[in-house]
Parts: structure tokens; C-alpha cells; sequence
């Protein structure tokens, strides 16, 4: 690694790279230089020269108004990672069955490191998509029931260290005493599924069970989200089972396997 005049590493070519894309979020979907400066922590001619390679790729894309966004490429080669499309493409009819079924969201999650990934979600109330993720969205794994259903079944490394904290509280029903996350973890491998209600918003809830592969191991999790008085288990659990068990036997059909994903 080469260093700076002030003796301070300087960052490759590929670490700037990836956070000018990372300065993108939902939030932020355009961004001037001077933003992407700000969120990056780059010189404004280092964003500059950076920008421009990565617009002609068009992995970025200059707006008439100035501002810059993701580019069609990007999204193009993202689109390819199997653990997305594959499971999204094969859950996508039996979220819309089990969405008819209960009336409530359903949604399918991957986990990525300490969050989960949402892959896709079937409702018609507009709150829910924004409180759940838009597909792409991520949520602390310990705030929901599909995250704590991929908590669960993680690896004993990626449990400890996400017990150890910090466990930022959404409400006060929000788990975050790392002893008690443990304990529910334990639980949810027991019963083969985590109930939640007000975790992540007051008066919401959630059913969720895990997604396997051929070989048995957690590559999913799916569930129903919605009002808490409607989150029964006695109800949605054969709902919400037959949905992860139709899934799984589409993935397998299909020869797909899973890949490790980081701490």
C-alpha cells in the first residue's frame, strides 16, 4: 500500500471505486460531485476522474440537470448474482400464493454479513414495502423474522459476534440484550420458526421459517408481515411452510447452491 505526502495509506483504485458506488442509496438515488465527495470521503478531482471512467462504462449515469445516478450496466451485471435472481425468480409465485392466503406480506430475505437482504415482497399495502425493503433493502438481522430465522442459523462465529452488540433498539419490544438474543436463537432453531411483533414498528409483526437447500443448509428465509393481530401462528404457519418448502424444491430443481457470505 503506498502512502500519502502526510504519511497516511492512501486507498487503491478499486477501494475509491467502491465507495463512490457506495455513496448511492435509496435515499440518495442522485448525487452531485460535491455529494459524492462528501459521502465518499474522496477529493472532489479524485470523484472527478473516477466518475467519469465509471460513466463511460456506464456503470453511473449524468442526468441532463448534472446530477449522476446508478447506471443500466450496473444494474445489468448485478441482476447475474445467483443468490438474488435464482431465488427471487423461484419464490415469486409462491409469495403471490401465500400473500392470497393470509392477506398479509410476504417476503423472502438472504443474509449478507450482520443484515439481512430483502429479495422480494408481495403486498398491497405500501407501508409494508417501505418498512420491510423494497427488494435490495437491508435490516439488522435481530429486528425482524426473517433476519433472526437467518440469525439462527448462521454460523456460530457470525451469532457471537452479533450477540456481543450493539443491538440498536426500533422499539422498546426490539431485542437487545445480547444473553436474551441468544436465547430466542435457540429457540427458533428448536421450533423451526420466529415470531415477532412490534420489533421493528409498533403494532407490525411477523412469521418466519427458513428456506433450505439440498444439503439441508439455510439459504433463505421467508415470511408474513403485517398488523400484529393477524401475525397467529396457528394460522400462518402451514401457510408460510408450504411456501418455503415450494421454494426450496424449485431451487434444488435447478441445481442451485448456495455461497458463503461474510461475517
Amino acid at each position: 500500500m503506498t502512502t500519502s505526502p502526510s504519511g497516511a495509506p492512501e486507498r487503491s483504485v478499486v477501494d475509491r471505486t467502491l465507495s463512490i458506488l457506495g455513496a448511492f442509496d435509496r435515499d440518495n438515488r442522485t448525487l452531485t460531485l460535491t455529494d459524492i465527495s462528501r459521502r465518499s470521503g474522496l477529493p472532489v478531482a479524485t470523484v472527478h476522474r473516477i466518475v467519469n471512467k465509471l460513466t463511460g462504462w456506464g456503470a453511473l449515469e449524468r442526468c441532463s440537470d448534472g446530477l449522476y445516478s446508478i447506471g443500466l450496466r450496473l444494474w445489468e451485471t448485478a441482476v447475474l448474482a445467483p443468490r438474488s435472481s435464482s431465488l427471487a425468480e423461484a419464490a415469486q409465485p409462491y409469495l403471490v400464493e401465500l400473500h392470497r392466503q393470509t392477506s398479509l406480506g410476504a417476503t423472502i430475505a438472504i443474509r449478507d454479513g450482520a443484515e439481512s437482504v430483502c429479495l422480494s415482497i408481495m403486498s398491497n399495502q405500501t407501508d409494508l414495502a417501505e418498512l420491510y425493503g423494497h427488494p435490495g433493502g437491508r435490516l439488522p438481522l435481530h429486528a425482524s423474522s426473517v433476519g433472526l430465522v437467518l440469525l439462527a442459523h448462521a454460523g456460530a462465529s457470525v451469532r457471537s459476534a452479533i450477540c456481543a452488540g450493539p443491538l440498536p433498539a426500533y422499539t422498546p419490544a426490539t431485542i437487545t440484550d445480547g444473553t436474551a438474543l441468544g436465547r430466542t436463537l435457540v429457540r427458533i432453531r428448536r421450533e423451526g420458526h420466529a415470531l415477532v411483533r412490534n420489533t421493528l414498528t409498533e403494532g407490525r409483526g411477523g412469521l418466519a421459517v427458513p428456506v433450505r437447500d439440498g444439503r439441508g443448509a439455510v439459504v433463505a428465509a421467508v415470511g408474513a408481515v403485517g398488523h400484529v393481530d393477524l401475525v397467529q401462528p396457528v394460522r400462518l404457519l402451514p401457510h408460510v411452510r408450504a411456501a418455503a418448502e415450494a421454494i426450496a424444491r424449485s431451487v434444488r430443481s435447478c441445481g442451485w447452491r448456495d455461497v458463503e457470505v461474510g461475517t
